[in-house]
């Protein structure tokens, strides 16, 4: 189930990274996979959101470490509240 989550995550940050770039052809197609993507998530639309939120907020963490940028002790803090919260909806 949380696949799905991760396939949201996937498909926005590439979608907008590729906006970002002005390629277009690649941006759009991605952007709409992404809302069609959403459909896909098992629960009602409010609890959905809050937990693809949480994921993607993980999903860019990690990617923001794989840029190279430092992260803070309130960072980790942050981040790991949040997946308690998100482990509490699932």
């Amino acid at each position: 189930m949380i696949h799905y989550y991760l396939l949201s995550a996937a498909l926005e940050i590439a979608g907008c990274y590729y906006f970002a770039k002005k390629l277009y052809w690649l941006s759009i197609p991605l952007l709409i996979a992404f809302g069609w993507s959403l459909t896909l998530q098992p629960y009602e639309p409010a609890k959905s959101y809050l937990i693809y939120g949480g994921i993607y907020i993980l999903s860019c963490l990690g990617l923001a470490m794989i840029t190279g940028l430092e992260l803070t002790t309130r960072d980790w803090i942050g981040v790991t509240l949040l997946l308690v919260g998100v482990a509490l909806l699932l």
